[in-house]
């Protein structure tokens, strides 16, 4: 099974020190195929290690990996499970969040929410409550320059984004999932987490390709530094 390449072309603006994305070249097989033996191996050591662990990230690419016999396992098995399943340019409108049933918390965009429920694309907060009933679980809906919501026990909090200043966007949301599905993983409430969260995708925001992770130190001096502002 070849590796999964994908490469961004970017360019400076020459005012302010921001990427934008000119071009991508992705290296992904039409027709993802794992060998028999290779996914059956995968699959069992998850159902024996899974319930190992006090929580469990998934991060859904959907580039083939994770079926419909994985998230089985994934959703019997996590003691708490996190979750984002991503849409990107190669899984347009294939890899939707709903296709899971279970989540203790999730992360998801604007326009993952949007084509979760169509139906309600001009009310975001009906759409991300929908899927809080869906999933059984409490949530984050990451929305750019203006921030995110969090949403628990059918409350939503608004908290804006903590930076004017971005580089690079790409991994924003996914260091925001990581950082909040942490202290919601540690019995922090929702609030707590879209705080946090917030930022998390702040700090991403200024690493340009992901060159580097967002460090707990640095997140932890941030929140030092709002709360004292």
């Amino acid at each position: 099974m070849p590796t999964i390449v994908k490469h961004r072309y970017l360019t400076r603006n020459d005012k302010r020190e921001e990427y934008r994305k000119v071009f991508a070249i992705n290296n992904i097989p039409e027709n993802v195929r794992y060998e028999e033996e290779t996914y059956r191996e995968f699959r069992e050591k998850l159902e024996s290690r899974l319930a190992e662990y006090d929580v469990v990230f998934v991060c859904d690419f959907g580039h083939g990996l994770i079926n419909r016999d994985i998230i089985k396992v994934i959703q019997e098995k996590a003691r708490f499970l996190a979750l984002n399943c991503q849409t990107n340019s190669s899984n347009k409108g294939l890899n939707i969040i709903t296709k899971y049933t279970r989540a203790d918390v999730f992360s998801l965009d604007q326009q993952e929410l949007k084509l979760a429920f169509p139906e309600d694309s001009a009310d975001e907060k009906v759409s991300l409550k929908r899927l809080s009933d869906h999933l059984g679980g409490d949530g984050w809906l990451t929305r750019g320059s203006r921030g995110a919501w969090g949403i628990e026990k059918d409350r939503i909090w608004d908290c804006p984004a903590f930076t004017l200043h971005v580089k690079d966007t790409i991994g924003a949301g996914d260091a925001f999932f990581a950082v909040a599905g942490i202290f919601a993983a540690a019995g922090a409430p929702a609030e707590v987490g879209t705080v946090m969260g917030n930022i998390g995708g702040a700090l991403g925001a200024n690493i340009v390709g992901n060159k580097e992770a967002v460090e707990k130190v640095n997140v932890l001096k941030f929140g030092s530094t709002l709360m004292n502002v």
